[in-house]
């Protein structure tokens, strides 16, 4: 039979199935369409009224509306330029908020141009940042606000500030209702902004809020369902320890004794009975390891625990065990490095060969067994274990029903498989793969994996 000797692809969970990922990637396209939607509106906002104000500063002839000084209409021709690079700078305005505000503010600051831009990018400086320096860029736009209101006032009667003093009003009756009109201007041109920003800051904070008291629900009912686990657990070892441990002492008391008066009269009988010792003194011993991890999962990787557990070292013993039963065994093991496999995946490849054997001496009873372990750093272990079920065999004894259960739970609580099945021919077989190093378990897995 063919030997696998890398991992099987992991089976897809409900969260990776494909009508999953479809319906995430739709609402992820989605976003981006509405996130890219509302760049491009505000882009084409910002170079609207980037190009506002030299309008009016050169003014219109046809309907007698002078220009303003060659200078200032110099100015604002540079400034509208720079102020359309800005707007399209706004397209980074969520990467680099603080950059992008310092810019459009700068040249409002010193030119005659727009704050709209500036005002745009404020909205995601209070969305996004913490600080003072976001009251700082909050002030400046505010100032660059006040200092274009001014030179709003200097252009022509088509100005913003001509609303306030009256339809066909002169630059000076403009410029008359600056002490009061700019203050005003200031205030309505930040309140949407700055209230937009302050929304989207409070609807943030209230999503992480909202996340953290999830997270902290969930540890708080880990927490306790690890403390109501522990409970059992303890109790658990409590009734282990105190209805096998004194049976299992005392066989291995009798069958020292037995084997002690059967070593002159019957060498047979003495070597069942030193079986006997030894396997109970085993078993005591896998006893106490199962006790303490009971007790103490935290110490599941500790050396004072994991002292006890087996290794692929002990495999030789166990197939010499299965060698001198009727039928016998044929094995072929063949590792690299066998030291360094990783010891639990060592532990539970003994115990599943361990569980193996002893189903088939007692479903198949005479029948030879043939063990295949072959495995490596990077392959894993392949483990086969064959023999044959013909009809009629009789049973040993009656198991509980749990041994290929049990050894499909260690090898997926270890990353590898296991799979139980009689073929064509009537051969019951075990095959098993395991990796050479398993993922990290947490200490909750600790006691299933024991």
């Amino acid at each position: 039979m063919r030997c696998m000797t890398i991992p099987p692809p992991p089976l897809p969970s409900p969260e990776s199935s494909p009508r999953r990922r479809s319906a995430d990637a739709a609402v992820s396209r989605g976003r981006a369409f509405v996130r890219g939607l509302v760049t491009t509106i505000w882009v084409a906002v910002g170079i609207f009224f980037a190009v506002l104000p030299f309008g009016q500063h050169i003014g219109n002839e046809d309907r007698g509306i002078p220009p303003t000084s060659p200078g200032i209409a110099l100015a604002a021709g540079i400034g509208a330029l720079l102020m359309i690079g800005a707007a399209i700078l706004l397209v980074w305005r969520t990467r680099y908020p603080y950059l992008v505000t310092a810019i459009a503010a700068g040249i409002a600051l010193f030119l005659p141009s727009t704050p709209v831009p500036a005002l745009i990018a404020l909205v995601s400086v209070l969305h996004r940042r913490r600080g003072p320096w976001v009251w700082i860029m909050t002030g400046a736009v505010a100032l660059a606000c006040g200092v274009s209101t001014r030179w709003d006032a200097q252009s022509t009667s088509n100005s913003l500030m001509s609303t306030f003093a009256g339809r066909g009003a002169s630059p000076d009756e403009v410029l008359a209702t600056l002490p009061w009109a700019v203050p005003l201007s200031v205030f309505l041109l930040m309140l949407p902004f700055v209230a937009t920003g302050l929304l989207l800051r409070a609807r943030s904070e209230r999503d992480v809020a909202l996340v953290e008291v999830q997270d902290t629900r969930q540890s708080a009912a880990t927490l306790s369902d690890e403390v109501s686990r522990q409970r059992e657990r303890q109790e658990v070892a409590r009734e282990i320890h105190d209805t096998l441990a004194s049976r299992l002492s005392t066989l291995s008391l009798h069958a020292g004794a037995l084997e002690v008066n059967a070593r002159e009269s019957d060498t047979a009988l003495a070597g069942a009975a030193s079986v006997v010792r030894e396997s109970a003194q085993r078993s005591l011993d896998d006893l106490r390891y199962v006790v303490d991890v009971l007790r103490d999962p935290a110490q599941a990787q500790g050396s004072r625990i994991a002292a006890g557990r087996t290794s692929l070292a002990d495999l030789p013993d166990l197939i010499e065990a299965s060698e001198a039963l009727p039928g016998g065994i044929v094995s072929n093991v063949f590792l690299s490095d066998a030291a360094g496999c990783d010891p639990r995946v060592a532990h539970a490849c003994y115990r599943i060969v361990q569980e193996a054997l002893a189903n088939a001496r007692r479903h198949a009873p005479g029948q030879t067994v043939s063990l295949s372990l072959r495995g490596g750093p990077g392959a894993g272990l392949t483990l086969t274990l064959t023999n044959p079920a013909p009809e009629g065999l009789t049973p040993t004894s009656v198991g509980g029903g749990h041994g290929v259960t049990g050894m499909t739970e260690r090898a997926t609580l270890l990353g590898g498989t296991l799979t139980a099945r009689t073929d064509d021919h009537g051969v019951f077989g075990i095959y098993a793969w395991l990796p050479w190093i398993p993922p990290v378990l947490t200490v909750t897995d600790a006691p299933a994996s024991a």
